[in-house]
């Protein structure tokens, strides 16, 4: 009899350890993770969904930089990891300062169980640079992406243009 009661503490503490390590494995990956791509057509930058929750905490935020007169273009991403289909409107805009510049997209994105949806764009800078702007210097923008109640902002750098040094004038002899 007490052979019997032994394997079954010994089972049921498995149990319960199986049990915890599920609990972690579910809550870990469960839920709706969004991530964007930076193209400027030199190297992709991607921001991942631990990366957005640093930005929540720190004030960091991600950031990207292109030459004045290229362009950007933007993949969001939203993956469900749930057991439910997941839709959710998402606005992307374009800020200088307090000064709303452009929407540049709006769209849903719709992603089924444990699937992912995407809103793709682009963001051409020399529409928005302003013309009287010094080029030799350089230009900061945001990118905010609203999908519900969340907010992802972006850093747009425009570079400024080489500028060629002045000749020097020899001395005369």
């Amino acid at each position: 009899m007490t052979v019997k009661r032994r394997n079954l503490y010994l089972f049921l503490a498995l149990a319960c350890f199986l049990g915890i390590i599920v609990i972690f494995i579910f809550d870990g990956y469960l839920g709706v993770y969004d991530s964007l791509v930076m193209d400027n057509g030199q190297f992709p930058q991607k921001v991942e969904a631990d990366q957005w929750q640093r930005q929540e905490k720190f004030g960091y935020f991600a950031s990207t930089s292109v030459d004045r007169g290229g362009r950007i273009e933007f993949t969001y991403t939203v993956e469900n990891h749930r057991f439910t289909a997941y839709t959710a409107g998402v606005q992307a805009s374009l800020w200088y300062n307090q000064d709303k510049l452009a929407d540049l997209k709006a769209g849903q994105v719709a992603a089924g169980a444990f699937g992912q949806g995407e809103l793709k764009w682009t963001l051409d800078v020399r529409e928005f640079v302003p013309a009287d702007f010094p080029p030799e210097q350089g230009y900061n923008m945001n990118v905010d992406i609203k999908r519900g109640d969340i907010v992802r902002k972006v850093v747009v750098y425009i570079s400024p243009l080489p500028v060629p040094p002045k000749p020097l004038i020899a001395p005369s002899r």
